[in-house]
C-alpha cells in the first residue's frame, strides 16, 4: 500500500488513491491487495463518476443521490452479487443478503434485542467486558490493542445474544473470522467476470471458516432448544422461536445464518472502531486528556456503566470520528435494477452503483480539513447542519445496520473505562497500516504503548 510521504506526522495515515480508475487487471490485483486502493482521486472532490463496458459502473459520493440509492428508491438498488457472494451462507439466506419482504420479516423478528430497554441491560455485559480488558492489559507495557478489542467485543456480543448460557469458544469465532476475511472476503477475479453464482470460487472451495462456525451454531441452537428460552429471551432464543419447531426447516438454517452472522459482525467492527480510536488518541495527546478527564470525573476508579452512557458523549464523539476516518466497511455496492439519474447522471438497468464510505467521509466538499482528526465534527450542533447520508459507517435508511445503538453504547464503555486508567501512546517510528479486503483492518496490528495511571 502506498502512503502519502506528505502527510505531516499529525495527520491519521491513510490510503493514497490512484490518479486514473484502473483497468481490468489492475484493478483485481489492487483489490487482492486493499480494496480501498481501486477508489481514484478525483472521487475525493466530484459528486459521482461513471465508467466501464455496458451495463458499466457509477460511484456515487454525493449524499443526495446515496440517499436515493439507500433509502428512497432502496428497492430498485439491491445488493450487489459481489457483495452476495461474499456474505452469503454455504446454505440458505440470512438478513444480511434477504430483501423486500423477506429481510423485512426477518429484521423484525429481531429487533427486541435492540429496543432501548434491552439495550440498557446488555450494558453490564459490556462493564464485565471493560474491566477483563484492563485486568489483561495488567500494568501495561507495548501490547497489540487489536487482538485485545477484539476478545472484548467478542466477549459482550456472546453473552448477549447467547445470554451467557451457551458455551461457544472465543478463539473458533475470531480464528473463523480471520480465516474468511484472508480467504473467501476477497475478492476473485471471477467476480469481476460476473461469473455466475454457480461457479466455485478457488478460496471457497478450500474454505473450512464458514463450515466450523456452522457447526457449533448448530450445537448452540439444538442445546437451546432442548433448555429452553432465557427469561427476557435474548437474540437466540428470537431466533429459534422464529424458526418454529421443524428442525429440519429452511427457517432454521435462516436463523444459524443469523447467529452466525450476529457473532461476526456484532464485534468486528466495535473492535475496529475502538482500535482505530485508540490509534488517533495515541496521535493526538490534548484529545486523549480531554477524554480522559471527563472519564475520570465521571467514573473514577471503577468501570462504566448505563448511567454513565449520558456524560460521556465526548467518547461517542471520538469513536464517530474514528468510523469517519477507518468505516469498517469502506466500500458498498449496489445493482440498479430500473432506469435512473443519480447527480445528473443517467442509470441503467444493470449498472454497478458504488458507494465509497472511506471516499465519501474524506470528501473535500462535505467535512472541513477531511483527513484531519477532530472529534468536534461530531458535536450535536455540528451534526446538525451536516447532511445525514454523508456519514455512513453503518450504512443508512431502513437497512442501516440494527446494532448501530448498540455498538455505539459498548465503544463508548470500554473506551471510558480504557481512558480512565490508561494512557495510550505510538512506538517510535510506528505507523498503521490500513488495508481493506473484508473490513478496514490495521493490517500490522496496532502495538501501542500502554502506561497504567
Amino acid at each position: 500500500m502506498a502512503l502519502d510521504a506528505s502527510r505531516p506526522t499529525t495527520t491519521p495515515v491513510g490510503v493514497t488513491p490512484p490518479a486514473e480508475p484502473l483497468g481490468f487487471w489492475a484493478s483485481y490485483q489492487t483489490a487482492r491487495r486493499n480494496v480501498l486502493e481501486l477508489i481514484p482521486r478525483v472521487a475525493y472532490h466530484e459528486p459521482v463518476l461513471t465508467g466501464g463496458a455496458r451495463p458499466g459502473w457509477i460511484m456515487v459520493q454525493d449524499p443526495d443521490a446515496i440517499e436515493r440509492v439507500m433509502k428512497t428508491a432502496v428497492d430498485d438498488y439491491p445488493k450487489s452479487s459481489v457483495l452476495k457472494r461474499l456474505m452469503r451462507p454455504r446454505q440458505g439466506s440470512n438478513m444480511i443478503i434477504a430483501e423486500g419482504e423477506a429481510w423485512r420479516k426477518q429484521r423484525k423478528a429481531m429487533a427486541p434485542v435492540f429496543a432501548h430497554r434491552a439495550l440498557d441491560a446488555s450494558v453490564p455485559a459490556m462493564t464485565d467486558a471493560a474491566e477483563a480488558t484492563c485486568a489483561r492489559l495488567g500494568d501495561g507495557g507495548q501490547i497489540d490493542m487489536f487482538p485485545q478489542m477484539v476478545q472484548a467485543t467478542c466477549d459482550v456480543i456472546a453473552d448477549v445474544t447467547l445470554s451467557g448460557r451457551d458455551a461457544i469458544d472465543r478463539d473458533v469465532i475470531t480464528d473463523s473470522i480471520n480465516r474468511f476475511i484472508a480467504t473467501v472476503g476477497r475478492i476473485s477475479i471471477l467476480d469481476l467476470m460476473n461469473a455466475p453464482r454457480w461457479i466455485p470460487r478457488p478460496s471457497e472451495i478450500l474454505d473450512r471458516s464458514r463450515s466450523e462456525m456452522d457447526r457449533r451454531a448448530d450445537e448452540v441452537i439444538a442445546a437451546r432448544r432442548a433448555r429452553g428460552p432465557s427469561d427476557p429471551p435474548d437474540l437466540l432464543d428470537l431466533l429459534v422461536a422464529s424458526a418454529g419447531d421443524d428442525p429440519d426447516s429452511d427457517t432454521l438454517i435462516e436463523a444459524r445464518n443469523n447467529l452466525t452472522g450476529f457473532l461476526f459482525a456484532g464485534h468486528e467492527t466495535t473492535a475496529l472502531s475502538l482500535t482505530w480510536a485508540l490509534y488517533l488518541l495515541g496521535l493526538d495527546q490534548s484529545v486523549q486528556d480531554k477524554a480522559r478527564a471527563i472519564a475520570q470525573d465521571t467514573l473514577g476508579d471503577r468501570a462504566a456503566a448505563s448511567a454513565d452512557i449520558p456524560h460521556l458523549g465526548y467518547h461517542g464523539q471520538i469513536i464517530e470520528e474514528s468510523l469517519r476516518l477507518y468505516p469498517p466497511a469502506g466500500l458498498l455496492s449496489r445493482t440498479a435494477t430500473k432506469p435512473d439519474t443519480l447527480a445528473g447522471k443517467p442509470v441503467k438497468p444493470g449498472m454497478t452503483v458504488m458507494l465509497p464510505i472511506y471516499a465519501i467521509h474524506r470528501h473535500t466538499e462535505l467535512w472541513d480539513d477531511p483527513n484531519g482528526f477532530n472529534p468536534d465534527r461530531f458535536a450535536p450542533e455540528a451534526v446538525a447542519k451536516r447532511h445525514k447520508f454523508a456519514f455512513l459507517p453503518f450504512g443508512a435508511g431502513p437497512r442501516i445496520c440494527i446494532g448501530y445503538a448498540f455498538a455505539m453504547w459498548e465503544a463508548q464503555v470500554i473506551l471510558a473505562t480504557l481512558l480512565a486508567r490508561y494512557r495510550f501512546s505510538l512506538p517510535q517510528g510506528f505507523e498503521p497500516d490500513p488495508r481493506m479486503w473484508f473490513t478496514l483492518r490495521p493490517h500490522t496490528g496496532m502495538p501501542l504503548i500502554v502506561e497504567r495511571l
